[in-house]
């Protein structure tokens, strides 16, 4: 058995790259973040590294790029390329494995060339025809001469799409900052309610009992490849073309927990109760047994919760590319005044995910009184729809503690900070840096709740 909490693997990356959003501000090698002390590349002018040491490290796999980069900057092809290239070149020089370890009973031996690839897949789907085609004329653009087949190329390609993960920083935003092929983690399938969490120290990937798990090998280990705050048919949309599979796990055969992701105000406006739907047809309130449902009302529904996740999704481009928070927000309130009246406040994703967003724009300006209503609002459902110890849970309760304690309501503060605290030690080790500012924090608070008591 695999007790909650417990290191089931630690990896570091077999290639990775950081994403051109973060370039100039972060170490192309460790991915630290240390935009005024950043020394770039003599040579191509392109990689920076915040100091010798990470530059010598990242020499082996940046000497050949470097020369490409030097002939093409600057139409410098996007990360993907740039990671295929890397792969491409390492399994040239012979290097099959990355450093990595991991407790897990009956563990395979794993190479680069046991990832799986779907190449055939990839090559008959009409969808991926021109994204294959691009990457393709990109990659024999990029490494000229050295270029391998084509049907090489495609066989990394598969490799690193079905596989390789987003690297995040959770102390900072934006919080994507690269990508990188994992050999061992990516061995673990998917769940929409995973019992294992992954988390970022640096480009080192950890993964951790999120649950107690009674078999402990990777076949009964489950990581979540699509994002779980989303309806079933958003992720079932997600993973079929990126991963060709349906996903049949257990949250996706939970009719209950769909339908309230999906949920409506009640058409009557005394009710506070969720409105759910099966099939075509809205459920009589179980509160208020309203069943007054007009054509109006259901046309509203379809068009709001049709835009909602594309216009989500947008706003998420925008952040991740450092957009300025005001303008975010003002796009955030104008969709919720939209969703107002039709989508329920409370249990609807799509409302959820608006909220989200605005908070972290409210906490980028310091609007603390706002964030803490906007991450209190949502507390609840996270509860419901992540599995227990999900880091989107400790995460809100952190940022709940953070606004909470800078609003003067320090003892409420102290309670979220403080279950916080406990939840990320477990998700994310004792001496994550995420722990030691949950320690400050609470510290802080600690101090203020004190000097309270003596001023009273």
């Amino acid at each position: 058995m695999a007790r909650q909490g417990s290191m089931l693997m630690s990896a570091l990356p077999f290639s990775h790259v950081l994403y051109d959003s973060e370039r100039g501000k972060r170490c192309d090698e460790c991915f630290s973040l240390r935009s005024d002390e950043l020394k770039r590349c003599v040579a191509c002018k392109f990689a920076s590294y915040c100091d010798k040491k990470c530059q010598q490290k990242a020499w082996i796999d940046h000497k050949k790029e470097c020369q490409h980069l030097k002939l093409m900057t600057p139409a410098v092809p996007d990360e993907a390329v740039r990671l295929l290239s890397r792969i491409i070149y390492k399994i040239r020089r012979g290097v099959l494995e990355a450093k990595e370890w991991n407790q897990f009973e009956n563990y395979p031996e794993r190479t680069i060339h046991h990832v799986i690839s779907h190449r055939e897949l990839i090559k008959n789907d009409p969808a991926m025809k021109r994204k294959v085609a691009t990457i393709l004329y990109e990659t024999r653009r990029f490494m000229a001469n050295d270029s391998p087949s084509d049907d090489d190329i495609l066989e990394i390609y598969g490799k690193v799409i079905m596989n390789a993960f987003v690297i995040c920083d959770e102390l900072n935003q934006p919080m994507y900052v690269g990508c990188g092929m994992y050999i061992g983690p990516c061995i673990m399938d998917h769940s929409c309610y995973p019992n294992a969490i992954i988390t970022f120290s640096g480009i080192t990937l950890n993964v951790r009992a999120g649950t107690d798990i009674a078999v402990n090998d990777h076949k009964h280990t489950f990581i979540s490849y699509a994002e779980l705050l989303a309806p079933r048919e958003e992720r079932r949309a997600q993973l079929q073309p990126d991963y060709y599979f349906h996903c049949e796990c257990t949250q996706c055969s939970n009719d209950d927990i769909d339908r309230m992701m999906l949920s409506t105000k009640c058409p009557n406006a005394e009710c506070d109760a969720p409105i759910i739907r099966i099939g075509d047809d809205f459920q009589p309130c179980t509160a208020c047994t309203c069943s007054n449902f007009s054509a109006i009302y259901e046309s509203s529904v379809d068009e709001i919760t049709r835009w909602s996740a594309a216009i989500y999704k947008q706003l998420q481009e925008w952040e991740q590319n450092g957009k300025e928070p005001q303008a975010i927000l003002r796009e955030c309130v104008k969709y919720l005044q939209r969703q107002a009246g039709v989508l329920h406040p409370k249990w609807n994703v799509h409302v959820i995910r608006f909220k989200d967003l605005a908070a972290r724009c409210h906490f980028r300006m310091k609007a603390w009184t706002e964030a803490a209503r906007l991450v209190l609002d949502t507390l609840e459902a996270k509860r419901k729809y992540f599995p227990p110890n999900h880091p989107n849970i400790s995460l809100q309760l952190y940022f709940a503690g953070r606004a909470l304690m800078h609003t003067g309501k320090a003892k409420e503060g102290f309670c979220y900070l403080e279950e916080a605290s406990a939840m990320i030690s477990m998700t994310h080790g004792s001496d994550d840096p995420l722990v030691a500012l949950q320690t400050e924090d609470i510290i802080n608070n600690f101090l203020l709740l004190s000097f309270n008591d003596c001023t009273i």
